[in-house]
């Protein structure tokens, strides 16, 4: 009696596409979060001279690393609570990162970069 043989051949093809780019891919996606989250700071953030929200930035440090800040000395003030400072604990980043956040792990945003 002989033992039948079965040849299977899988095509990666596409999952090695996939592989290939994953970090260009997810470098991308966190650039489009860091931007959102500079533009919804900037909704938020409180306005007296405009100084702080103009100087809201968002800046690609290196591959899969981006920071979004501002470059106003008085931004920690205005962001965290303190007792001295008329706008201390207005924060604008927090929220706004939170905001943002959840988009990471949405499939929409993902999906765009694959097809």
């Amino acid at each position: 009696m002989s033992i039948p043989v079965i040849n299977i051949k899988l095509d990666t093809r596409q999952l090695d596409k996939i592989a290939a780019g994953l970090n260009k891919n997810t470098d991308q996606v966190l650039g489009i979060l860091a931007f959102k989250v500079e533009t919804e700071a900037k909704k938020i953030v409180r306005v007296d001279t405009g100084a702080l929200r103009n100087s809201i930035h968002t800046e690609h440090i290196r591959e899969l690393s981006w920071m979004v800040a501002d470059g106003v000395e008085y931004g920690a003030y205005v962001e965290f609570p303190g007792r001295k400072r008329k706008w201390a604990g207005a924060p604008f980043m927090v929220p706004s990162a939170e905001k943002v956040g959840h988009e990471l792990n949405s499939g929409a945003l993902w999906r765009r970069l694959f097809e």
